[in-house]
């Protein structure tokens, strides 16, 4: 079967489609924004069986918490493992963001020790360390692309938030970078960064697309507490105007603490710890729930039962529950598609976190096709093809195995000199035995040496449902220039 490939998605008033080449610049930033979502059904019973919930609010902090806490090291240092250690053993938890410079087998690698078994996470960080603007587009897009795929792939769990090399993500003199720059990242598929200048100072990203935080930093060599509680007070006292910008508390930038210094790190954590009413969480939770917070809606059905349009949480990168908030003590029990939900009762209010509902979750298988086999995903070829002449782009996958594919979606990343950025078809179901294979043509709407150098990268992810589970498979192009 062989479709023509399609800007789409699912969005949350519904489906909407057009053919890439029909697409305009606003057309990419609607693709950008695009999100499948689904439905689930929430029953909420009161004490008294008489009375009405009323309409919940989506909390802005997961379970009703003030403040999200969490932490950002850098780079792919081994003292790393200790750091976590030391904020493991004061309930203190974050993500760790690495290169992928050095390729490592996934049984054993740094990224899979970092993260465990969930208590931490791992962000993207560039494969090489490069300074990102001293490169033309199509290589800081493949720095960024490819660095998540190998970290999704090492850890079978979705990479959703970015921290720059050097922090560079901008050059004064030449203000394509800045453009090209958060094309890459919009096209990588990140949905926070730890720079919160890039977010909230950059008029080529549209509003709400990423998230950040706020950073607070307890030094990175030699701890200086008195200074670190400086710096996280003037957060909590400008409660407002901090809000503005994140609901997230961030500690830390890389991981050379060691012997003293690392002792005191962890004496700052464990004060830390209860210092407030904190989410404790990796920076790819607070990226999931922020992005969930934004793009679900609530419609009342009748007393006590409503319907939830939520993102997939494949879209998400995490399946944090999203926390519903009641006014009142009034409700003792939710259930989402016949789910329990945990309710947590503070201050004249009720807090309902909602799961996600298998198999909407995250993935929790990922691989890569090499030379277009699954090693991962016994039966599954994949290819791709891109003719940057052209503009030409082919992608098969077939199916050799014995198991059905379920609710198959196909997102297509192009090198940032073309449009549309992204390209995206679904399909409910890939039989064994059955090919599926989409083309499209993209435009090139950018010229110059700053877009044009380089070989033009260009990444498939395929999400699915396997025997139940939800799944990735990545498929990558490099054409020779």
């Amino acid at each position: 079967m062989t479709n023509r490939f399609q800007l789409t998605g699912i969005v949350l008033l519904g489906l909407w489609s057009m053919t890439s080449n029909e697409a305009t610049a606003n057309d990419d930033a609607s693709a950008y924004e695009a999100v499948e979502t689904y439905r689930q059904d929430l029953v909420v019973e009161c004490s008294d069986d008489s009375a009405d919930p009323g309409m919940p609010q989506i909390a802005p902090v997961f379970d009703g918490r003030k403040w999200a806490l969490s932490t950002r090291w850098d780079d792919s240092n081994p003292n790393a493992l200790n750091v976590r250690r030391k904020m493991l053993e004061n309930g203190i938890r974050g993500t760790f963001y690495l290169n992928s410079r050095k390729p490592e087998p996934q049984q054993g690698s740094l990224a899979q020790k970092l993260t465990g078994k969930g208590e931490c996470s791992v962000g993207g960080h560039s494969v090489s360390h490069p300074h990102l603007p001293k490169l033309p587009v199509n290589e800081a897009f493949y720095e960024l692309m490819a660095n998540r795929i190998a970290l999704e792939c090492l850890t079978d769990r979705p990479v959703n938030s970015l921290a720059f090399p050097f922090g560079g993500y901008q050059d004064k003199d030449r203000p394509e970078v800045l453009e090209g720059i958060t094309e890459a990242v919009l096209r990588t598929g990140y949905l926070h960064c730890v720079y919160s200048g890039f977010v909230t100072h950059n008029p080529f990203l549209p509003t709400g697309l990423v998230s950040t935080g706020l950073q607070v930093v307890p030094g990175d060599r030699q701890v200086n507490a008195a200074n670190f509680w400086k710096q996280i007070e003037k957060v909590r006292s400008n409660a407002a105007q901090s809000r503005k910008t994140s609901d997230c508390i961030f500690l830390g930038v890389h991981p050379w603490q060691k012997g003293e210094e690392l002792n005191r790190l962890g004496e700052v954590m464990g004060e830390l710890r209860d210092w407030d009413d904190f989410w404790h969480c990796t920076q790819t939770e607070y990226a999931a729930y922020a992005k969930q917070r934004r793009n679900t809606e609530i419609e009342t059905l009748n007393s006590g039962k409503y319907a939830l349009l939520r993102p997939c949480a494949f879209e998400l990168g995490n399946d944090i529950p999203l926390t519903l908030a009641f006014d009142g003590n009034s409700v003792r029990s939710a259930t989402v598609s016949g789910i329990p939900c945990t309710i947590r009762h503070v201050q004249g209010k009720t807090f309902v976190n909602v799961p996600h509902t298998t198999p909407r979750g995250a993935p929790v298988r990922i691989d890569q096709t090499s030379e277009g086999i699954s090693s991962k995903f016994a039966g599954l070829k994949a290819s791709l093809t891109f003719s940057p002449e052209t503009g030409e782009i082919a992608y098969s996958l077939e199916n050799t195995g014995d198991s059905q594919l379920s609710h198959l979606s196909l997102t297509i990343s192009t090198p940032p000199a073309f449009q549309p950025g992204v390209l995206r078809q679904n399909r409910q179901q890939l039989a064994p035995g059955d090919k599926w294979s989409v083309t499209s043509i993209v435009s090139k709407r950018k010229t110059g040496a700053y877009w044009t150098d380089g070989n033009p990268y260009v990444a498939a992810q395929l999400d699915f449902v396997l025997q139940g589970k939800p799944a990735r498979l990545f498929t990558t192009c490099l054409p020779k220039r």
